[in-house]
């Protein structure tokens, strides 16, 4: 579960389904069907056997830990719908056992041999409306809110800090769970939990500014600003927008080269020592693939632009104009006063300390700390325009990629009243979830110190509840 960033299925002991039960979809008896059939059978048994046989059937190579992972915060997923093109291609779109969560999955097989599999690919998709689950009143949300909480805290599936905004207003709180498990040390509203990529807004708006300054060209490539860029392929094709999109290859940062060197990678340019002789990559999926060394390059191009470190520049043009006092990225090694021990699910499923996956101290792509309060502030900083113009806000929240998943930094999603930004954060023993809705002109957030997708599970179960009108 290492480097998932913005997952948003539930975890809940009664289900959204025990309020809409679902009618399965039938799968065609298609080639493209039977892949998808087999796919589900595999990842439904939650049976590392099953998983190996599929990925031997198709030539697949996912391990089966990475769908066992996901099966743990999912449960068992059903087809509700399922729309095909032709015998060779299909959409299914799954529900997740665990929640709200709705995925899809698609699949194209090779029209001359019905097991060789040419694309497929599952991910997150939004709610459906058809089906949407009752909205409720504030009085009765807050209620089941309780319920649910009280549950999953006595499961071990939440322990953090939820906080609602609306029309400007303070609606809902709540602290539950402990900090630190050893200690005994129960979470309150001034607990900071860690909130992994949720930190490439701070990164996305601070290249803004610097966009808005003049000093930064979003079509401008890499190299333009770090000019000593060790491949130079990779500095003169992958421009700032790139980056900032998910859309220039810029692969990942958690590799067996990082892990080796973990505690020794300190500085953003250290990042760029480890990774800067790394071509892009061109291929369909590793071009717009998630790219965490992206952010971390225009976090380093922040540095070299501004003439400031990066955690100096996040302090002094965002958390302070936004009033973020509880806000920062210190390294692990620091003692910061309310910061929570993170904890994650060890192979005999029990929790254990998250201690030895973190990194030396957050970078530009994820990792620092803050607290619900903070994250409320900030929504409000960003959408007063006191961080950024509104004109080069609406710019950074809206679909920025053909597949309309990102803006600049910020996740998109939703439609009319449900539309929403924001960015989520999820690793070991961390989760974090922030959302925007200006047609509700409501913000939620939800932060957590156990694996994801606990913070994005009451987020989720709060906002798919809030009333449209209030």
């Amino acid at each position: 579960m290492r480097h998932l960033f913005a997952l948003s299925a539930l975890f809940l002991s009664t289900t959204a389904f025990a309020e809409n039960p679902p009618v399965p979809a039938n799968i065609p008896d298609t080639p493209a069907g039977h892949f998808i059939t087999v796919f589900l059978n595999a990842y439904n048994s939650a049976d590392p056997k099953q998983l190996e046989h599929y990925n031997a059937l198709y030539n697949r190579k996912s391990p089966p830990q990475t769908w066992l992972d996901m099966h743990d915060m999912t449960g068992r997923i059903t087809p509700m719908r399922a729309v095909s093109k032709g015998p060779n291609e299909i959409t299914v779109l799954l529900a997740a056992e665990k929640g709200d969560g709705f995925w899809q999955e698609k699949a194209s097989i090779d029209p001359t041999d019905p097991m060789k599999v040419v694309d497929a690919g599952l991910g997150q998709t939004d709610r459906p409306p058809e089906f949407a689950v009752p909205r409720v009143p504030h009085a009765e949300l807050d209620r089941m809110m309780a319920r649910k909480l009280a549950q999953d805290v006595a499961a071990d599936r939440f322990a953090g800090t939820i906080m609602v905004e609306r029309h400007g207003k303070l609606i809902y709180q709540s602290a539950s769970g402990l900090a630190d498990r050893a200690a005994k040390v129960p979470v309150t509203m001034d607990t900071r939990f860690r909130i992994g990529s949720a930190n490439k807004m701070f990164t996305s708006i601070s290249v803004m500014q610097l966009v808005e300054k003049g000093r930064i060209s979003l079509d401008a490539p890499i190299g333009t600003y770090l000019k000593q860029y060790p491949n130079a392929e990779f500095a003169k094709t992958v421009t700032i927008r790139q980056l900032l999109t998910h859309t220039g290859g810029a692969g990942d940062i958690f590799t067996p080269e990082y892990d080796a060197k973990r505690l020794q990678v300190k500085a953003l340019s250290d990042y760029v020592d480890l990774f800067g002789n790394r071509a892009p990559d061109t291929s369909k999926d590793g071009k717009t693939a998630y790219a965490n060394y992206g952010f971390v390059l225009l976090g380093r191009t922040i540095e070299v632009v501004s003439g400031e470190d990066y955690y100096s520049y996040v302090r002094e043009h965002i958390f302070a104009p936004a009033g973020m006092k509880e806000t920062d990225s210190l390294p692990e090694d620091v003692a910061v006063p309310h910061r929570s021990h993170g904890y994650t699910k060890g192979k005999d499923g029990t929790l254990v300390d998250n201690a030895d996956t973190l990194p030396f101290r957050g970078s530009a792509a994820g990792g620092g700390y803050t607290t619900a309060a903070d994250m409320i502030r900030f929504a409000d900083a960003l959408r007063s325009g006191k961080l950024l113009s509104r004109e080069m806000l609406a710019q950074a929240t809206s679909p920025q990629r053909p597949d309309g998943w990102y803006g600049f930094g910020f996740l998109v999603g939703g439609e009319g009243p449900t539309r929403n930004w924001g960015h989520g954060g999820a690793a070991p023993g961390m989760n974090a979830a922030f959302r925007v809705y200006p047609n509700l002109d409501a913000v939620v957030v939800a932060l957590a110190n156990l694996d994801p997708l606990a913070a994005d599970d009451e987020a989720d179960f709060y906002s798919n509840r809030m009333a449209l009108e209030e």
